[in-house]
């Protein structure tokens, strides 16, 4: 990181939160249930990722105050107790009102390439932008069930960090190995699990596993706790948080 950007955010870091986002913090489910030191932080990484990412409305939505701290206090749950760029190849959020159409390409069984269109919450791409889905940004929660695709996206936005999107974010050197143990080995078995994991429908690629785990493990820790133990205690190693053991149900 360059001495000037460093000084910015340090300076965005240091100012006053505005009265009017304080207001919006309720928007961020788990944000009642951070310990102040983490409230504190987390309005802090509020200011410099809003100072250094362009929202845009699609379809005529109005991207407001709202909208912009609501999205930016969410993903920033994942920067947290670590360095952070920020999700430096990020440039721009679209935001939906509602749940749109989108084109897809998959791959089909004997090499071929499936096409069509579904409906979306969100998504993540690798060349600068997320896109979210208002009503879905807003029906997020914090406890038993609840889901958070602002969580989720910038999950993948998390595992690009790296270069791609593998399942691997950029890890301290003593994850390295239990990473791939661990990790690695949830995904390889997740067809063989007796009571169906939540993550079964992941089985696509260790990306959308990966992403998936963390939007859980911060909108409802308590399951993926339960169906997965040993990932659970590696993601409180990375995130230095443990949501299902210190934070209480809101």
């Amino acid at each position: 990181m360059s001495f000037l950007r460093r000084w910015r955010r340090e300076r965005l870091r240091a100012k006053p939160f505005p009265k009017t986002w304080e207001l919006l913090l309720p928007g961020i489910p788990l944000f009642s249930s951070l310990p102040p030191q983490d409230q504190h932080e987390l309005r802090a990484h509020i200011r410099v990722f809003l100072a250094e990412k362009r929202f845009e409305g699609a379809t005529g939505f109005q991207v407001d105050e709202r909208v912009r701290v609501t999205i930016a206090g969410n993903a920033c749950l994942l920067l947290l107790h670590r360095e952070t760029e920020y999700f430096p190849f990020l440039r721009t959020v679209v935001v939906y009102p509602t749940l749109y159409v989108a084109r897809y390409m998959r791959s089909a069984p004997g090499g071929a390439v499936e096409e069509g269109m579904e409906v979306r919450a969100g998504e993540s791409w690798p060349l600068g932008t997320v896109v979210l889905a208002w009503d879905a940004v807003s029906q997020a929660g914090f406890g038993q069930g609840a889901r958070n695709v602002v969580v989720h996206e910038f999950a993948h936005q998390l595992d690009l960090e790296d270069g791609a999107m593998q399942g691997v974010p950029v890890l301290p050197p003593e994850l390295v190995q239990p990473w791939k143990e661990i990790f690695f080995g949830e995904y390889q078995k997740l067809g063989s699990f007796p009571d169906p994991s939540p993550l079964v429908l992941c089985q696509e690629n260790p990306a959308e596993f990966f992403a998936t785990a963390v939007e859980l493990f911060f909108s409802d820790p308590w399951t993926l706790r339960m169906y997965h133990p040993a990932l659970y205690k590696l993601f409180t190693r990375f995130f230095l948080l443990d949501p299902a053991a210190n934070l209480h149900s809101s």
